[in-house]
């Protein structure tokens, strides 16, 4: 029984994991530029859209778990504080390697996200801040929660570089965003293993936040 429920939870995953990068494939797609930027960032109401979106992912997360909080992760870490920022900092440092390697090919993953603008707003800063959060703060909790959470684990009997890989793969899929899928997919093959290593999706979360604030400092200068 336990078997044949974990298999069900495993396939409604999937399919969520697949509908969100279709329907993020296909907005990158009707965009018609892969170099377009837009004001996103300085907008009410892309914080509020976030912050709506989250509280359903962790409503569906949660869902699939019922009954199996340990699938979750949400617990202390294993390993010591100076352990997780060395695997974290490995992570952000891979990250950023491949970030330049496909700079150097052409592409640009952070304006091919579409989030970004090429000028602060400084009339907008309320609603930046408010963005700024989701940024850093619900989206590496939503996205840790159901990634190396929930997909670790009900990868982890397929074995360990199972559970590290395809969710970090599927992750990088997720985000619909062609030029970022190698750069993602490093980045989740690194928050997978500390996730392995700490036995908690707690420090991935932190790591997450980190490389968004940093991407968002250097885009703009904070």
């Amino acid at each position: 029984m336990n078997g044949r429920v974990s298999s069900v939870r495993l396939a409604i995953w999937i399919a969520f994991g697949a509908l969100l990068s279709i329907l993020n494939f296909a907005a990158y797609s009707s965009s018609g530029s892969t170099s377009s930027t837009t004001n996103a960032l300085f907008q009410w109401s892309t914080a509020v859209g976030s912050a709506v979106f989250a509280a359903i992912w962790v409503a569906i997360s949660f869902a699939i778990s019922n009954g199996r909080p340990e699938l979750r992760a949400l617990r202390r870490s294993q390993i010591s504080l100076p352990a997780m920022l060395g695997l974290g900092l490995l992570a952000l440092v891979a990250t950023f390697v491949a970030s330049a390697i496909v700079s150097v090919l052409g592409g640009n993953p952070a304006r091919e996200q579409g989030l970004l603008t090429e000028h602060w707003q400084s009339g907008h800063s309320a609603a930046f801040a408010a963005n700024v959060v989701a940024l850093v703060v619900l989206a590496p909790f939503t996205e840790e929660l159901f990634v190396r959470g929930l997909g670790s684990g009900l990868f982890r009997p397929l074995g360990r570089g199972v559970s590290i890989i395809i969710p970090a793969f599927a992750w990088a899929l997720m985000h619909g965003i062609p030029a970022g899928i190698f750069p993602l997919a490093v980045f989740g093959i690194g928050l997978g293993y500390l996730r392995e290593r700490s036995d908690s999706v707690v420090p991935g979360m932190f790591v997450h936040g980190l490389f968004n604030g940093i991407a968002l400092a250097i885009a703009y200068g904070l």
